[in-house]
C-alpha cells in the first residue's frame, strides 16, 4: 500500500540524488565557460595547463 509518507520520502530521496549530481557536474565543469572549452581538440591544452606539461 502506497501512502503519502512513502511518496514524500521517495520524492525527497530523488531530489537529494539529483542535487548531488548537479553539484558534482558544477564542480567538474567549473573551468569550462564556452563550448570550445569542452571540444576534444582542446583536451591536450587542458591537460597541459592543469598538469604543468607542454605538448
Amino acid at each position: 500500500m502506497i501512502t503519502k509518507k512513502n511518496v514524500l520520502f521517495t520524492q525527497i530521496t530523488k531530489k537529494r540524488k539529483l542535487d548531488r549530481e548537479f553539484a558534482w557536474i558544477s564542480r567538474e565543469f567549473k573551468d569550462f565557460h564556452t563550448l570550445s572549452d569542452i571540444e576534444i581538440y582542446n583536451a591536450e591544452k587542458y591537460a597541459a595547463l592543469h598538469l604543468g606539461c607542454q605538448f
